[in-house]
């Protein structure tokens, strides 16, 4: 008796020519593909399928074939005249029948067989002809009915989702050029509304999200300074007090962007990861626009402070992951000058020991340890760390070219300490 499950098998109808063929004696072939659908709708092609042929009108065996690496399959010299369904099976996935075919007719060279995952059953010739008298007088028991209900509602749910999905990737995609383009003409306000569109169809997914979101980040970043080069030109009193708000909310959006952007990335799904080479690619963007936007924020004074925790985690980050030495030197420099400017001194000056440390020679660190270590001084009235500052400051002054842009400032602040009574002592940076 045919009992339950057998009717997951969904057949795959082929319409045909129908006209009689005289043909006794003469053969052709049937052949065509195996795949797998997916639970995201994709499918993949099925290897290693058991693939099998039996004559409709005929009973006394079939042919078997198994699908190479493409899923692909073929049946040479099938004889003429008849009509044939072709049963596929591999362990783990479920069963499934293409009938109606007919050798050298319409479709006969492209039989195309999706599978879904399921028990591996392989039909015999017997259930095999069972599902086909079941298919062609309507007779399904209750079980096979709830099957077949449940197997179409998964097929519309699948079809429903990809062309969501289709949908979205077009707009993203023409978001994504649109915005592109805009940029490279230097039109940034129409740049970040078209990467705005990207973002906004798909917020949370790491294969498009992570992108947009440096590119609105790009964009945000060079208005600002559009705007800065705007402001420091400009001999309007009220238009250089309009400006510097523009110049600081810019900056400040583009970090959100790029913070946006690593915590797409961070919380993804490994599965969601398609192409980790790309995924990597936009992790670096993120953290490279992070230290540049942190660098034009201390080089405009527009510095942040509510934004302060996430500057310091992402700009240790950037940090840590930059090979080249001198760059990354730099780096730990400015999270030194930024902690400084938005005052959280002792965080500054941890920030500015690891800058001297990575490079014991560098004014920039050696002066940025002793300022800081100088203001951090007067907060705590610590006689220690004030003879500590002075060390440094008085070590910068010894190996700062006379130009240098912390000179007068340090040269001024050395003098502070020593009019009360402090010498400097003989340091090495790089003990």
């Amino acid at each position: 008796m045919f009992r339950k499950n057998y009717f997951l098998i969904i057949l795959s109808m082929f319409l045909l020519l129908a006209g009689a063929i005289a043909a006794f004696g003469q053969t052709a072939p049937i052949s065509g593909t195996v795949e797998m659908v997916k639970a995201d709708g994709s499918t993949e092609p099925v290897e290693d399928a058991l693939v099998e042929v039996f004559r409709v009108d005929q009973k006394g065996g079939g042919m078997t074939d198994k699908t190479d690496k493409n899923g692909h399959f073929s049946f040479a010299g099938v004889q003429l005249g008849g009509t044939y369904v072709v049963s596929v099976s591999k362990a783990g996935l479920g069963p499934m029948l293409s009938q109606n075919i007919r050798p050298g007719g319409e479709g006969s060279d492209r039989v195309k067989i999706q599978m879904k995952e399921g028990d591996g059953k392989r039909l015999t010739e017997e259930e095999v002809r069972q599902v086909l008298t079941q298919a062609s007088t309507g007779q399904m028991s209750a079980e096979d009915k709830k099957a077949q209900e449940e197997y179409e509602k998964n097929v519309a749910e699948v079809e429903a989702k990809n062309k969501k999905i289709e949908s979205t990737n077009a707009t993203v995609e023409a978001a994504l050029k649109a915005g592109v383009e805009a940029f490279n003409k230097k039109d940034y306000d129409m740049a970040i509304a078209k990467f705005d569109e990207g973002i906004n169809a798909n917020p949370d997914f790491v294969g498009s999200a992570p992108t947009l979101l440096n590119n609105k980040g790009a964009s945000l970043k060079e208005r600002a300074v559009a705007y800065y080069n705007k402001m420091v030109t400009s001999k309007d009193p009220a238009e250089k007090k309009e400006l510097l708000p523009k110049v600081r909310q810019d900056f400040e959006d583009a970090f959100a962007s790029y913070n946006k952007a690593w915590t797409v990335s961070k919380n993804a799904n490994t599965a969601d990861i398609s192409d980790q080479k790309n995924y990597e690619a936009a992790k670096n963007e993120t953290l490279k626009g992070v230290n540049d936007t942190v660098r034009l924020m201390i080089r405009t004074d527009t510095t942040n402070d509510v934004i302060k925790d996430d500057v310091k985690m992402l700009m240790e980050k950037y940090v840590a992951s930059e090979p080249d030495k001198e760059k990354k030197n730099k780096s730990q420099v400015y999270l030194g000058q930024y902690l400084t400017a938005v005052g959280d001194l002792e965080n500054a000056v941890a920030a500015y020991r690891k800058a001297v440390e990575m490079a014991p020679d560098n004014p920039d660190a050696v002066g940025g340890l002793g300022l800081a270590l100088y203001s951090l001084a007067y907060t705590s009235d610590s006689m220690e760390q004030k003879q500590e500052s002075l060390n440094y400051m008085q070590l910068y002054l010894d190996m700062a070219p006379k130009d240098h842009s912390f000179r007068d400032g340090i040269q001024g602040a050395v003098d502070d300490l020593k009019s009360q009574k402090l010498k400097p002592q003989k340091i090495s940076a790089k003990n």
